[in-house]
């Protein structure tokens, strides 16, 4: 029997294997002796990386030759195919258009409908007028959006940012002093010592921070001193287990009837639904949702695997996760005695009126400000 056959097959079978590798080893001559691009772990650090690496960005092109000079001082500068357009204290009226990098050395101001192209720096404040669409902008002082405007990017400040109702932030919205978010703003993520949906009183930079009441709650102190009455407050004394001495495991949906002051650490297997003036002394897990009263209390971390609605004038202390999306209602506040918290869903976070949080809020997809929560 002739052995051609095989040859012939061997052949191709090899051929369609090392076709798979042409273009990996056209890639690797094309690449070969260049230097590979190092990732900056600041990018995931720092949540005003955008902003700083731009400030960064312009000290060095401020240094490049000036192409043209206007009387006004205003100057030119060229990098490579772009303009850069460096001046004092600018006004824009209404549905102006700018394709050039702006740096204002003093303060920006623009009407209604403006259209910025390019990114924009302002060594003092910024006001931008309603409906306007910027692509990233970079403050020193404080800056004010009005209604309906649009950064397609980033927006960052060093005061009081102030984001207009209606106003979308795409990506990453930071401040050094605080953030107000007017009914039906929506952000990527916002992050400042403040983040709030109160209302900003004129002349004063601080909102009025009232802060939720801790009440004083009926009921057991902790799963391990109320097995024996689980059964009167809704719960199944079997599903309930000792995990260690630090946390207890419920095998099932967590429905109590009455509030609860919990004090250790709980994993549900199933959703979790805590009546009105509950306390968390330490952090909560449930693998489907998790749906707080009015007035809970939360010392520890609370993480849901669907799910996670944070009923009205609450109060948490740590960091909120949602493995979908996250409501919290109107009055929530956020704080841990100077130390920032968070608050993170995969899914839209919505977010009532007068909520603070002193640290950050932030989506997978938007966070959007609504006033029916």
């Amino acid at each position: 029997m002739s052995s051609l056959p095989f040859i012939l097959f061997a052949l191709i079978f090899l051929a369609l294997v090392c076709a798979h590798f042409v273009l990996a080893y056209r890639t690797w001559l094309t690449s070969r002796g260049q230097h590979p691009t190092d990732i900056d772990p600041d990018y995931v650090r720092i949540e005003d990386y955008f902003a700083q690496s731009f400030r960064l960005k312009v000290s060095e092109w401020l240094m490049l030759p000036v192409q043209a000079a206007l009387p006004d001082e205003t100057r030119f500068i060229m990098k490579g195919r772009e303009r850069i357009r460096v001046s004092g204290s600018s006004y824009f009226p209404s549905m102006s258009r700018s394709d050039d990098i702006l740096v204002v050395e003093g303060n920006l101001q623009c009407e209604a409908g403006c259209v910025f192209q390019r990114e924009i720096l302002v060594r003092k404040n910024a006001r931008i007028g309603a409906g306007s669409k910027l692509q990233a902008l970079a403050v020193d002082g404080d800056a004010i959006l009005g209604k309906g405007v649009q950064i397609i990017r980033w927006v960052d400040c060093n005061g009081i940012l102030e984001i207009g109702a209606g106003s979308v932030v795409r990506a990453r919205a930071t401040a050094g002093q605080a953030i107000f978010l007017g009914t039906g703003a929506q952000v990527g993520s916002a992050f400042a010592p403040v983040v709030t949906t109160l209302q900003r009183e004129p002349g004063n930079p601080d909102p009025a921070l009232a802060r939720a009441p801790e009440i004083a709650l009926p009921g057991s102190d902790s799963p391990e001193v109320a097995n024996h009455e689980l059964e009167h407050i809704g719960l199944e004394r079997g599903k309930l287990s000792k995990l260690n001495q630090e946390c207890w495991l419920y095998a099932g949906d967590f429905c109590p009837s009455v509030p609860l002051r919990v004090t250790r650490k709980l994993i549900i297997k199933g959703d979790c639904f805590l009546p009105a003036g509950s306390v968390l002394e330490c952090d909560l897990k449930a693998e489907g949702l998790i749906e707080l009263g009015a007035h809970v209390v939360c010392n520890g971390n609370v993480i849901a695997g669907g799910n996670l609605h944070f009923g009205s004038q609450g109060l948490f202390r740590g960091v909120l996760h949602a493995g979908k999306s996250m409501e919290l209602s109107a009055g929530v506040f956020g704080e841990n005695n100077g130390s920032l918290v968070a608050a993170f869903s995969a899914e839209t976070l919505s977010i009532g009126l007068g909520v603070v949080v002193h640290g950050k809020v932030a989506s997978g997809d938007r966070v959007l400000v609504r006033d029916d929560l």
